[in-house]
């Protein structure tokens, strides 16, 4: 897949948000350094020591550009936006360009941290009044050898503590930060020590 071809589609997906970002389900999607994830993207790719493909998923994947760059460079990809509007924009961008990455409609916080956790005090703007995705995609958080998300500044600590608790311990976290840019993380390692 060539350069090219992803300058179409983060151009495409800028023309969308300026025609409709004053629409409320588009208002809260933020796009984010795409050139610089489609580097980190490629070089976990060639690093990945998997006999399959290596399984991807975008928490909050708005119009789903991350996750079809995901699915064009061959992971097993997969977005949870609780937009069904986004939701369904992605799908038509990923048709467009040939990507065939999974997306579901709902919340990407599992249902057993949500149970467990006075959320109101940890969220500044991501929704939870969804059910959790995962059912939809017949996967669980664990499954997934790459997450990437965007937090909005306040909910980097919920995202990592989400990762921790129901990643798998072979599961990297990619963030990107607005200030800060991408950084890499592999929070559930910690817990698998702590249990030996």
């Amino acid at each position: 897949m060539d350069v090219e071809c992803f300058d179409q589609l983060w151009s495409e997906a800028d023309q969308i948000w300026e025609q409709r970002g004053q629409e409320p389900p588009f208002a809260g999607y933020v796009s984010a350094d795409y050139a610089a994830i489609l580097t980190s993207l490629q070089s976990f790719k060639q690093r990945s020591i998997a006999t399959c493909p290596p399984t991807f998923l975008e928490w909050g994947s708005g119009l789903g550009v991350v996750t079809i760059m995901a699915s064009q460079l061959g992971f097993d990809a997969y977005g949870i936006e609780v937009e069904n509007e986004l939701v369904d924009t992605a799908i038509d961008l990923a048709k467009r360009y040939g990507a065939s990455p999974t997306f579901a409609v709902g919340s990407f916080i599992p249902t057993a941290f949500s149970a467990n956790e006075r959320l109101e005090n940890m969220l500044q703007n991501t929704r939870d009044d969804q059910p959790a995705a995962y059912e939809q995609l017949d996967m669980d958080l664990r499954d997934f050898d790459l997450v990437y998300a965007y937090p909005w500044p306040e909910e980097h600590g919920v995202f990592r503590k989400i990762m921790r608790r129901f990643a798998a311990p072979h599961t990297y976290f990619l963030r990107y930060d607005a200030r800060e840019g991408l950084s890499w993380s592999r929070p559930a390692k910690h817990r698998a020590r702590q249990q030996r």
